[in-house]
């Protein structure tokens, strides 16, 4: 194995191993101090900026109906989210942030935002060819990820 693919490697496992049990990675720690799951604290900023039904949760967050429906569960008896039926379909259900909620989906959505700005800073760090040929690297990466299923 050659330097790079080590380090390759060791990257994707360290990566593995700070998101796990997590759908994503992001940078900097919560200063909340409400415990959830990473899923839970996902759901409510996408909740900030739409309405969304548990089916439209679980395509958004690549996660089963089933772990979206036991997330809003414990979202729900925490007082966090209100279920709100459709005006005009009853059996559509939507779920609307609680005050309680809302600086949590905040302090999520920084997370995301100082994510994204660490990748600026990084990307910035390397010259336009450079960038090209990161780029390629990381379609290759992901066509090869895509192709295990």
């Amino acid at each position: 194995m050659t330097n790079l693919n080590k380090q390759l490697d060791d990257l994707v496992n360290h990566i593995l191993l700070k998101a796990e049990n997590q759908h994503e990675l992001l940078f900097g720690a919560c200063q909340s101090g409400v415990n959830l799951t990473n899923t839970q604290e996902h759901i409510l900023m996408l909740l900030s900026q739409e309405r969304l039904t548990n089916s439209d949760l679980s395509k958004r967050l690549n996660v089963s109906q089933a772990a979206i429906t036991k997330a809003i569960k414990s979202l729900v008896k925490q007082d966090m989210l209100a279920p709100v039926k459709k005006v005009d379909d009853a059996r559509v259900t939507f779920f609307e942030l609680t005050d309680l909620a809302k600086p949590v989906a905040e302090e999520h959505t920084h997370h995301h935002k100082a994510t994204l700005a660490v990748y600026d800073e990084l990307v910035n760090q390397f010259s336009d060819e450079e960038k090209q040929v990161i780029e390629r690297f990381l379609i290759a990466f992901s066509d090869q990820l895509e192709g295990m299923k």
